[in-house]
């Protein structure tokens, strides 16, 4: 928190002021509740129990994320090496045409 930011809410009517005001219109409460799902889901998928959220996002990356997208990556490499290789025949569309 910065010291800026200390002073305006340890301020008497704090929860009143204009740069609050402001900061709660651009919030977007469904992003902010996706967001909060997102983390309910990475706790509860690492098995833990402590209550503790810290590391949560690297280790997403590291079990799920992380060999998800690697493996994704060798599909598409192989998709587009059977594409040359002819495996996979390229379909002619029929064009439309208006009468």
């Amino acid at each position: 928190m910065t010291d800026d930011l200390a002073k305006k809410l340890s301020t008497t009517g704090a929860f009143d002021t204009p740069w609050l005001k402001e900061q709660l219109q651009n919030w977007d409460v469904k992003a902010e509740q996706r967001k909060a799902d997102f983390m309910e889901h990475m706790y509860q998928c690492s098995a833990r129990t402590n209550g503790l959220y810290t590391g949560l996002w690297q280790d997403f990356c590291l079990k799920e994320a992380g060999p998800a997208m690697r493996d994704e990556y060798y599909n598409r490499l192989q998709f587009i090496e059977d594409f040359k290789n002819g495996k996979i025949p390229l379909q002619q569309q029929e064009l439309l045409t208006t009468p």
